[in-house]
């Protein structure tokens, strides 16, 4: 690959000095020099490409702090049942005419996917039912995936095939709905009695799989990530995209987080110990991933409070939580001992209670000085949790969107008004000094950096509300959550997440610069670049130049 230098660029570095530069020159897929246009020109040769920028606005690659990479492919081979904005499922008389639809196009032997439905914007809050599947689908194994990725419904021939009935004992935490009537299952299985998406995806063919790999691979180029994630990866996962990055399949680089609890994925941990990152990684096992407790928008978050609307659960109702704090303490304790990063998927605020606990007493009994253990989601984390973090190595990850996706639910439905407006804190965090990162949880929501950028600045809700303007950030806290402080967040960031000499040339062109635009979500992604080359351009899609 040619030398390259970058000129009449607006470059926005993210370094430490927060420099603006002209231009920069790229050697070997790394940065060998930034600066104004005059002084990169002295170093352009006859051997030396030159592109111009033409004044667009260029930042560091966007890094996906946390999302599951590449199950958002699904949704190319599935029935998309997102709600509006993202969709257009908002009834259950539309979720079934769109499953029947499906039912005419495929065999009676093949799964059939419901992807994303979100039982918020329907009728009462109400999930579809077992009932209602089998009457537009009494043949085909029918699954509906919740948006939340902690519950879904089944239809009667799924259930058989997960091996559910009326017999069936429910274990910890293994929810299954019931007819408030009758006492027979309605379909609806929540947390551990829900199957995996990748269980599902399973069954699919072999080419069904590569096609979800290669959806997933170019709608994250289009939106300028260079860094994806699999934010809960068991074994299989972890071969695939290792592969997958090896052969050039997937051009991103990969940070995978295995699960603790997936089957094979304990034979991993040792070797990860041993294990260095050099400065052009491609694939790295990151943090081990535990699970603390749900989801707020499932109501399963655990919470030290009831939820605020009884007439949406059982009165009293706190959520569920996943673990115990003793388990947990023992856990953290055993892998925080032995030199590993965890992440823990905490979105209640007694579910972080128990985290920052455990982490709290391991870091006495062994201290570690850079840590960097996250608390995943953390969606209602109060503000006296938020000034122990620092203290304890720990970092949060919000999945800031919420505000926008659920904020009208949660103010009106789960967590009331007042617990509802400081939902993802940023604000907070930001006025405490404690570093923190954005994501999507794609496919939960869709991988839009720019829509995590307006969430986090704006908090406006779907109808327009201002959900908690002092959670509100400004755009240059903003950009560093989703580059260089999410490559810090994963230890990544000695090789990429800003653009400075010697560091990947990972890097993004814009067409509008975000400091400046009215509406940061009409900014588009020009051209992608991961070692300086392009694999996305605008007008062609994925590319690989």
């Amino acid at each position: 690959m040619p030398t390259q230098a970058f000129i009449n660029g607006h470059i926005i570095t993210m370094d430490g000095n927060s420099r603006v530069v002209e231009a920069m020159l790229v050697r070997d897929g790394r940065l060998e020099d930034l600066g104004t246009n005059r002084a990169i020109g002295d170093k352009i040769t006859s051997s030396v490409r030159v592109i111009d920028l033409g004044g667009r606005t260029v930042l560091p690659g966007f890094i996906d702090a946390h999302s599951h990479f590449p199950v958002p492919g699904v949704r190319q081979v599935s029935v998309d049942l997102s709600p509006p904005p993202v969709g257009t499922t908002d009834t259950i008389e539309v979720l079934l005419n769109k499953i029947a639809a499906q039912v005419k196009l495929q065999s009676s032997d093949d799964w059939l996917l419901g992807f994303n439905y979100d039982n918020t914007v329907l009728a009462n809050g109400e999930h579809p039912t077992r009932k209602q599947l089998d009457s537009v689908a009494p043949d085909h194994p029918v699954y509906l995936w919740h948006n939340s990725g902690h519950m879904g419904v089944a239809n009667s021939r799924a259930l058989a095939l997960l091996s559910i009935d009326e017999s069936t004992a429910p274990a910890s935490n293994m929810l299954l709905g019931r007819n408030s009537e009758t006492g027979q299952l309605n379909g609806l299985l929540q947390e551990t009695a829900a199957p995996s998406l990748a269980t599902i995806v399973g069954k699919f063919s072999w080419l069904t799989q590569f096609r979800i790999l290669t959806e997933a691979r170019d709608a994250y180029l289009a939106q300028g990530v260079t860094t994806v994630q699999n934010g809960y990866a068991g074994l299989n996962m972890m071969r695939v995209l290792k592969a997958a990055t090896i052969t050039g399949l997937v051009p991103q680089r990969v940070v995978v987080w295995p699960a603790r609890d997936k089957k094979g994925v304990e034979q991993v941990f040792s070797a990860m110990q041993h294990e260095t990152i050099e400065s052009d990684f491609k694939f790295k096992n990151g943090a081990i991933k535990f699970l603390v407790d749900g989801s707020p928008q499932g109501l399963t978050a655990f919470l030290s409070k009831p939820f605020f609307n009884p007439k949406a659960h059982p009165k009293h109702f706190r959520g569920i939580a996943l673990i115990d704090q003793d388990s947990l303490t023992s856990l953290v304790r055993r892998y925080h001992a032995n030199g590993y990063q965890i992440a823990l998927h905490g979105n209640g605020d007694q579910a972080i209670e128990y985290i920052i606990n455990a982490v709290e007493a391991a870091q006495t009994e062994y201290p570690r000085d850079d840590a960097r253990h996250i608390i995943v989601h953390a969606q209602t984390i109060r503000k006296d949790q938020l000034a122990r973090l620092n203290a304890v190595g720990l970092t949060p990850s919000f999945f800031n969107s919420h505000t926008f996706y659920w904020g009208d639910w949660h103010r009106q439905i789960s967590l009331g008004p007042d617990r509802a407006a400081s939902i993802s804190p940023t604000g907070w965090a930001s006025e405490l000094g404690v570093r923190f990162t954005l994501h999507s949880d794609a496919p939960v929501t869709p991988i839009n950096p720019m829509q995590m950028l307006w969430s986090a600045t704006k908090r406006q809700t779907s109808s327009g509300f201002e959900l908690g303007a002092e959670q509100q950030i400004d755009m240059d806290t903003a950009l560093r959550a989703i580059t260089i402080d999410a490559a810090w967040q994963n230890h990544i960031d000695e090789a990429v997440g800003s653009l400075e000499t010697g560091k990947q040339a990972d890097f993004v062109v814009l067409s509008d610069n975000p400091y400046e635009a009215d509406d940061v979500r009409l900014i588009e992604v020009v051209a992608t670049y991961i070692a300086g080359v392009k694999h996305y351009g605008a007008a062609r899609g994925f590319v690989s130049e």
